[in-house]
């Protein structure tokens, strides 16, 4: 039986304050699962060796479940999430914040932005599995691309693709330098990197 079915297929009941608390558990555990079998198997035997339905076998997820996690297998195996701009994320950013343009984009980008909780065994399993490399270059430009069009709803396309290649480029220094344990320090973290950019800039 699957994991998930019987918690996700019904909407909370009624007067059951537990209920969304519950099934945010459930979908943890379906996402762990699922991320555990991609693992195991894309380590042992290579991303083309592989399919989505053999990975859902494993976690006892139905595939028809799969993409509700994971755009693809690579990212499974990743810890890859779907890039997706949250609407209370989208609000906050459109009313914006005293620091401007491109701090409200620090937070957008934190907000939006899910580190694997496993960086060095992810790294383990890029070194292992080179062919997973373009799914981690293309889950980038998915975050860019939803960063650009948040932007693009506050300023003219030309500034917004800049201003989200600036912040895209704070966020993966600051991913280096820094384990931010929460989307607030991250944001704090990318605006760091962005003022020392613009220090150099003006040095």
């Amino acid at each position: 039986m699957s994991i998930t079915e019987d918690t996700e297929a019904l909407p909370p009941g009624p007067g059951d304050p537990a209920e969304p608390g519950l099934r945010e558990r459930k979908k943890r555990q379906t996402r762990q699962a699922l991320h555990e079998a991609a693992v195991r198997l894309i380590g042992e035997r290579g991303l083309a060796g592989v399919t989505v339905e053999e990975i859902c076998a494993e976690a006892g997820v139905s595939p028809r479940t799969f993409f509700n996690y994971f755009p693809s297998k690579g990212n499974a195996a990743l810890g890859l999430p779907v890039v997706l701009v949250t609407e209370d994320v989208r609000r906050r950013f459109l009313a914006g914040g005293p620091g401007g343009l491109v701090d409200d984009l620090c937070d957008l980008a934190a907000h939006t932005f899910e580190l694997p909780s496993e960086r060095i065994r992810m790294k383990d399993l890029v070194r292992s599995r080179p062919e997973l490399v373009p799914m981690v270059l293309r889950w980038m430009a998915d975050l860019r691309l939803a960063i650009v069009a948040a932007a693009v709803e506050r300023t003219d396309e030309q500034t917004a693709r800049t201003a989200a290649t600036l912040v895209m480029a704070a966020l993966v220094e600051a991913v280096h330098r820094w384990n931010a344990t929460s989307p607030d320090e991250l944001a704090g973290r990318i605006r760091t990197v962005v003022a020392e950019m613009g220090a150099l800039v003006r040095a």
